[in-house]
């Protein structure tokens, strides 16, 4: 891979750009911007720029707007002339060029400046969006469409065609019925499964065999069998049992114990006390049945009984039932994955709206379709060039629908990524997609120099993924070290307590015995890390720390998490030393506590004579009544009837005014602000509160009735939906310590970071569960397989999931590790992790992290089966910190207790950097509650 000459490489065909963390990727973009507009000549317009967020968007538009800018500065010999890299290795570039003279790049470049607001700058979405809306009569789209944020609830409603149709209105056999039931089958299920279909459009489905499967059961000759048993169980049950036991020393000792059979008797109990004889959760029939019930080799056989070859005639009727429903189900889930795309599809053309989704599939369908290559052509003409940022995080929709346009010719395609940082499995992103576009690229770069980290940092770092050659486990994912660019770092001076550019601070690892439980690990090591947050900014007040010569501010430090647990726990620790910190988190505020004691309240509004609903509503944080204070509710009848009261009275202002209106009475009638704000946690909370009820403020229009505005916040709830407008938001813009989840770090750089839960090998989240496993073809091609699996090819695709997540674990330690400019604090170490109610078990091998100094002697299998033991991690960070100080530096995790900051009196300025938005749209704003704290 060659070190990309930004200046000078050739602007033809598709290259791919691999830009490590830091490696100054948007300065990049913006020379081949330029390079594509002043030396190829091409219209602004004409040179497409996609990348993946609004955000990254507007960051991009910004960016070359002000290299175009300072561009023509240098060429009018306006401002300071100061040595600028760049735009002195452009013009340096461009003038030794033929035909370039500085009145054609002054005409280009005053052009493009004039014209600015046409660049082709957009996200995936948007670039779909804007190529088939000039040319929506051709593609066959209506002409205006409205974009639909969220379609989970029109994604619903197909659903709840589907069922009525071919469930709750169709002639269900009753076992059928039932077996759906058991399986917890619903709409709202269905809607889940669907949505997975349309978010892989491009997944080949995987199914049984069907065609001539027996899809019903066989009722009559079930309950014959069934009948029979039970006869002969309630005549001769002691007989039967008697037998068993006579026999049980002569049968396999790890089957058959007193306690087993005692199961099996339970269970056959169960089983024939009724009618159902597909029953579920009995486990230990066949000990009794025939087929089982064999003795040892060489010993005398089990005296026989007719209930024994009854039991096994009902048994393989049972499995063969089991087997029917079974297939019936999923004759119904193959239904609902043809049928229901199309629909969702129609009904949004119906009334004209469109999701981000249908963007993308909407221009990849035109495209591959039969006046594909017209649309293709017209497209490659009107956007000569494309430069696609973030790469990595392309699916083969995506990757398709350029490779259509722009692939396989000379018209310059750069892919820009960096496959070390692909983190959004969640999002759909498909890492190999980029690893196999990476073949169809002409040529490959990469950048060499980190712009954002300092040389010390940078060496530790080497240091830790280059010590192991398969750092991200998955082939084709190289670390390669990078060297220290010649951009300025504001300089970081230190004169309080030393620590390392990589500070380590390892968890107890004397023997297995003396390891931590989880919960007390994670305690502690939120405990040490706020503490040296706390002992910095002290040492700050007292001028001992400075960053570009003004004192360090708590602003400056970043502590990363994977969850909003995580986080919630580091804020606490921290506000206990009166630090404060504000968090980001990518998490939806409707699943946030907020959401739920809203929805208690929202409850017991519509239905104020509930004495439960009531209770529920009081013990929320919103009206704040503890244990004893119900208690004392509960004995006061004027105190109840006063709530119904009032309740009654916020019931008749929602029905006649609004929802809106409703909560900002009751928020300024309850103290509920006043309430939220005395808590340590109060401006997060009340933040989410008025979130919460903007979002019931604007959904209420579509909702029609209170009670339908309910279901669809606990629909929310239970979805998690809502997208980006869904997302926590920031609850204060003060200089405080930033706590944000390692996804939403990504981008960003922070001169100080933390990283306090890394060690931990289950920080929260599971492998996605349920109908259809998600895994690839030979060729790499994605599936979702309905079908039934061996052991063997179930283990194999379980093996093949789990070294993908662990795969991406290791991403995640890159990008947060990858954050820091000046110096990382990383606590490192094994614990162990309750098992039931008295056991533990060492979790080593758990925390990917430990798989970059202590796993180069294992393969990914075993590592992910076994790990290593604690004295084997804790040698392996000993050797990485001995073979690199001072860059490393290793210590035990601190126990000492932090020192609480005094606190700094507020000012007027200071309070009114606490307000939030003066406003929110609607009407019904609570306003300003800065005079509340």
């Amino acid at each position: 891979m060659t070190a990309l000459d930004v200046f000078g490489c050739p602007l033809a065909g598709t290259r791919l750009i691999e830009a490590s963390a830091g490696t100054g990727k948007t300065w990049n973009l913006c020379g081949l911007f330029l390079r594509l507009l002043l030396e190829r000549g091409l219209a602004l317009p004409q040179i497409l720029v996609v990348t993946f967020t609004n955000a990254a968007t507007a960051e991009l538009r910004e960016r070359i707007r002000e290299r175009l800018a300072q561009t023509q500065a240098r060429l009018l010999g306006e401002g300071v002339q100061t040595p600028d890299p760049f735009v002195d290795g452009l013009l340096l570039s461009l003038r030794r060029q033929p035909g370039l003279s500085d009145d054609v790049l002054k005409a280009r470049l005053s052009a493009a400046l004039q014209s600015f607001d046409e660049a082709s700058i957009f996200t995936i979405h948007g670039f779909c969006q804007r190529a088939l809306g000039d040319a929506a009569l051709s593609a066959g789209l209506p002409m205006v469409q409205e974009l639909l944020a969220d379609d989970s609830e029109l994604r619903l409603e197909v659903v709840h065609d589907f069922w009525r149709c071919h469930v709750a209105g169709a002639a269900l056999a009753p076992e059928l019925a039932a077996y759906l039931l058991e399986r917890g089958d619903s709409p709202e299920r269905l809607a889940g499964l669907l949505q997975r279909r349309l978010s892989k459009p491009l997944a080949t489905l995987l199914w049984p065999p069907m065609t001539g499967a027996a899809t019903t059961v066989d009722s009559a000759a079930l309950a014959a069998a069934h009948g029979a048993a039970r006869a002969l169980w309630q005549d001769q049950r002691a007989t039967i049992l008697a037998q068993v036991a006579e026999a049980l020393p002569r049968l396999n000792g790890r089957s058959y114990k007193a306690s087993t059979v005692a199961a099996a008797t339970a269970d056959w109990d169960a089983l024939l006390a009724g009618d159902d004889a597909l029953r579920g959760g009995l486990d230990r029939l066949d000990l009794l049945a025939a087929q089982r019930l064999q003795p040892n080799k060489g010993k005398a056989p089990v005296q026989p009984h007719d209930f024994f070859d009854c039991a096994q005639a009902l048994l393989d009727l049972r499995d063969a039932a089991g087997q029917a429903l079974a297939l019936a189900r999923l004759q119904l889930l193959r239904q609902l994955l043809e049928d229901g795309p199309p629909a969702l599809r129609r009904a949004k053309r119906e009334r004209r709206v469109i999701a981000f989704d249908d963007m993308l599939f909407n221009l990849h369908q035109r495209l591959q379709g039969a006046a594909g290559q017209p649309l293709a052509d017209a497209l490659r003409q009107r956007f000569a060039a494309a430069l696609i940022d973030e790469f990595q995080d392309t699916d083969p929709l995506q990757f398709q629908i350029f490779e259509r346009i722009h692939g396989g010719g000379d018209t310059p395609l750069f892919l820009v990524g960096d496959p070390k940082q692909a983190i959004y499995s969640f999002r759909h992103a498909d890492l190999h997609t980029y690893l196999q576009a990476r073949h169809q690229a002409v040529a490959e770069y990469t950048l060499a120099d980190n712009q954002r980290s300092t040389a010390p940092l940078l060496t530790a770092l080497n240091a830790l993924f280059g010590s192991h050659p398969r750092a991200f486990m998955l082939p084709g994912l190289d670390y390669r070290p990078v060297g220290c660019g010649a951009k300025p770092r504001p300089p970081l001076v230190d004169n309080s307590e030393p620590r390392a550019p990589l500070q380590l601070w390892t968890l107890p690892t004397a023997d297995a015995g003396s390891l931590w439980l989880k919960a007390r690990a994670q305690h502690s090591a939120a405990d040490a890390c706020a503490a040296e947050i706390a002992r910095l900014l002290g040492a700050s007040r007292q001028g001992l720390i400075t960053l570009a010569e003004r004192p360090f501010a708590a602003g400056d430090i970043a502590v990363l998490v994977r969850s909003h647990a995580q986080g919630a726990l580091m804020r606490r620790t921290l506000a206990a030393l009166g630090v404060g910190a504000v968090e980001h988190s990518q998490a939806s505020v409707y699943a946030s506590v907020d959401a739920e004691e809203l929805e208690q309240l929202l409850a017991a509004v519509l239905e104020p004579s509930r004495p439960p609903l009531l209770r529920a509503a009081l013990a929320t944080a919103l009206l704040g009544l503890d244990a004893q204070g119900l208690c004392d509710w509960d004995a006061d009848d004027r105190a109840q009837l006063n709530f119904m009261v009032r309740l009654a009275g916020y019931r008749e202002t929602w029905l006649r005014r609004g929802v809106g209106v409703m909560l900002r009475q009751l928020m300024v009638d309850e103290d509920v602000a006043q309430r939220l704000l005395a808590r340590p946690d109060g401006e997060r909370r009340l933040t989410n509160l008025l979130h919460l009820s903007e979002c019931l403020h604007e959904a209420a229009a579509d909702q029609g009735t209170a009670e339908a505005l309910l279901r669809w916040l606990q629909q929310r709830r239970r979805d998690g939906g809502g997208g980006d407008a869904a997302q926590l938001r920031l609850e204060s813009d003060r200089n405080l310590v930033q706590i944000v989840t390692i996804h939403k770090s990504k981008g960003l750089e922070y001169p100080v970071v933390f990283c306090p839960f890394l060690w931990d090998g289950h920080p929260g989240g599971s492998p996605a569960s349920g109908d259809g496993r998600e895994h690839r073809d030979a060729d790499g091609q994605p599936l979702i397989d309905f079908r039934e699996h061996d052991k063997p090819a179930l283990d194999a695709i379980k093996a093949e999931l789990a070294l993908e997540r662990a795969a991406e674990n290791l991403r995640l330690v890159y990008v947060a590790l990858t954050r820091a400019v000046h110096r990382c604090y990383l606590v490192v170490g094994s614990y162990r992790r309750q098992v039931g109610a008295h056991g533990s078990s060492v979790e080593s091998g758990r925390a990917l992290i430990h798989w970059l100094v202590a796993g180069q002697d294992t393969t990914p299998a075993d590592w992910l089966q076994s790990g290593l033991t604690p004295s084997q991690v804790a040698a392996g960070w000993a050797r990485l910190a001995a073979d690199n100080a001072p860059a490393v530096g290793l210590s035990a995790l601190p126990r000492q207790p932090g020192v609480a900051l005094a606190p700094l009196r507020r000012d007027a300025d200071s309070l009114a950097a606490l307000a939030p938005p003066a406003h929110i749209p609607g009407g019904w704003w609570i306003g300003s509650y800065s005079s509340l704290i």
